[in-house]
């Protein structure tokens, strides 16, 4: 029965364990991709694009292992032919390339999802000095995601043989652990400066504790690819100064998918509508899919950068009126009225009226993006005839 096995693991061939990390990793990232185009159909972003291009990019990663499997990879490289261990450490090193690549892209989708969704979209973020900083911040951080990615996939090819790639510090590719504590310690370093964006942007927000909380929480979720990026140097540290390379590599392309596979699955975590419209409070910030959706995708959104709009719902005025309806008062500023005038819109029932106010306060461009605005309700109250004639 064991003979009839697809890849048996032997003391000798630790395959199986590669195989079956790989295929699991790529059904949930492209399960994942599928979902995330799903909840952001018509909606896409640049965020969306890359998180598109990571998914390819591991694609490639896991072509290439599969390729060096089929060559010995994951063997006890005394049993294998020079040929063999050849391609082996070319496909290896060629995944390993693309690790890096799918990575970066990774953290980069994750990035602008942060700035799309908290508005850190170009210099005229806000008047406030703190958006203006964390926008020149989060562009800073952007460039260095790609600096890492770039230098990382050069301190992997410098001063290395491909062909004995694999062979770790005993063939021609020496010093391997050491370049990969360099790539570890930035790939650290940014994935916690990304939860620690999240949490200078949501700190100062009227938000319930609760809801900052969960707010953290959802990119808090790429702390684990931290701590696996951790781990995955702990093995790299066995695998370079192993006997038996062939065997202690296993371990270090299987956390090497796993961390692949968890980095953009919390790049999509996000976005997620039960995050998303959870995202709200009665002190002006509300982020709401379905009603920007609705906004844009009537055309009567600004094609001007710096727009967006506010929007406000009245009911139906009866003629039954009483005393305490008399009073007219409205909770927002008369010059601000006169600047920026209400564009009345009439529900097809006729039953309701929808006032919508443009402010120069988001970045939104007449896109269909999920976007934080403020909503500011006006109580409408009215006089009728008889009311006024017993003045």
């Amino acid at each position: 029965m064991g003979s009839n096995r697809f890849s048996p693991i032997t003391p000798d061939d630790h395959a199986g364990s590669v195989w079956i990390a790989t295929l699991l990793c790529l059904v949930y990232s492209v399960v994942t991709l599928a979902l995330r185009g799903h909840l952001r159909r018509n909606m896409y972003g640049l965020d969306d694009y890359l998180a598109l291009a990571a998914t390819a990019a591991q694609v490639g990663e896991v072509v290439a292992v599969i390729i060096g499997l089929d060559h010995g990879l994951g063997k006890t490289q005394d049993l294998l032919r020079q040929s063999e261990l050849s391609k082996a450490s070319r496909a290896t090193f060629a995944g390993q390339l693309l690790f890096i690549v799918a990575a970066a892209t990774a953290k980069a989708s994750t990035l602008c999802l942060m700035m799309r969704l908290f508005n850190l979209v170009g210099p005229r973020t806000g008047q406030r000095l703190q958006s203006k900083v964390l926008y020149w911040i989060s562009l800073v951080v952007l460039v260095g995601v790609w600096l890492w990615g770039i230098l990382s996939i050069v301190a992997l090819a410098v001063d290395c043989s491909i062909p004995g790639f694999i062979q770790a510090d005993t063939g021609r590719c020496s010093h391997q652990f050491l370049r990969w504590q360099l790539i570890t310690a930035f790939d650290v370093a940014t994935e916690c400066i990304l939860v620690v964006i999240t949490v200078f942007v949501v700190w100062p927000v009227h938000l319930a504790f609760a809801m900052k909380c969960q707010v953290v929480l959802a990119f808090g979720f790429r702390l684990p690819v931290a701590m696996l990026s951790i781990l995955h140097l702990h093995y790299v540290a066995d695998y370079t100064s192993s006997d038996n390379p062939g065997i202690a590599i296993v371990p270090v392309i299987v956390i090497q998918q796993v961390q692949l596979c968890w980095s953009l699955i919390s790049a999509t975590i996000p976005n997620l509508k039960s995050f998303v419209r959870s995202f709200s409070s009665g002190f002006g910030i509300q982020l709401d899919p379905s009603l920007t959706q609705a906004y844009y995708g009537s055309g009567r959104g600004s094609g001007r950068l710096g727009r967006s709009m506010n929007a406000y719902e009245m009911g139906s005025v009866s003629g039954n009126g009483t005393a305490k309806s008399r009073s007219a008062a409205r909770s927002y500023n008369d010059n601000t009225a006169e600047q920026f005038p209400p564009v009345p819109r009439q529900d097809p029932s006729g039953n309701k009226l929808t006032v919508m106010r443009e402010n120069d306060s988001i970045d939104s461009g007449g896109s269909q993006d999920h976007i934080i605005r403020k909503d500011v309700q006006w109580n409408v109250h009215y006089e009728t005839e008889t009311d006024q004639g017993r003045v």
